[in-house]
């Protein structure tokens, strides 16, 4: 993707969001994504540190190797094309851990995700952002 601050990236593609997901243009391809599997790294924004993750799409649902791991469950994703991209979102949820929102941009072989990671503590509910960036796994 373009090569900007964590910030302005977020902010770009939660307007592209609200655009193409939003309940009037809401035409989400069923299957699109099915069978692709996307290598790379995974980071909490303004943090140095990294790890490697695998993104997987089978059979209208969206599932992370890593999160998955930590008790995080396959969830439904929506997708749309518009032209040479395509966007999508999901949702997944852990009984322990709570909930992470994804979205994602995927042109070519190339994938850029926002992710956010809630929790419901018994003082505070925890939020964290990530970023995730890969390729397509041949």
């Amino acid at each position: 993707m373009l090569n900007m601050p964590g910030i302005c990236k977020y902010f770009l593609l939660t307007i592209g969001f609200v655009v193409l997901f939003s309940p009037k243009s809401v035409i989400a391809q069923e299957g699109l994504l099915d069978g692709k599997v996307f290598l790379g790294q995974s980071g909490e924004n303004h943090k140095s540190s990294v790890d490697e993750d695998e993104l997987r799409f089978a059979n209208g649902n969206f599932y992370s190797v890593t999160y998955g791991e930590k008790g995080f469950e396959k969830g439904v994703y929506l997708a749309k094309a518009v032209e040479k991209k395509i966007y999508f979102e999901a949702e997944t949820l852990s009984p322990k851990h709570g909930k992470i929102s994804w979205r994602g941009i995927i042109q070519g072989d190339s994938i850029s995700v926002n992710y956010q990671w809630r929790k419901k503590g018994w003082l505070s509910d925890t939020v964290k952002d990530f970023t995730f960036d890969g390729t397509l796994k041949k």
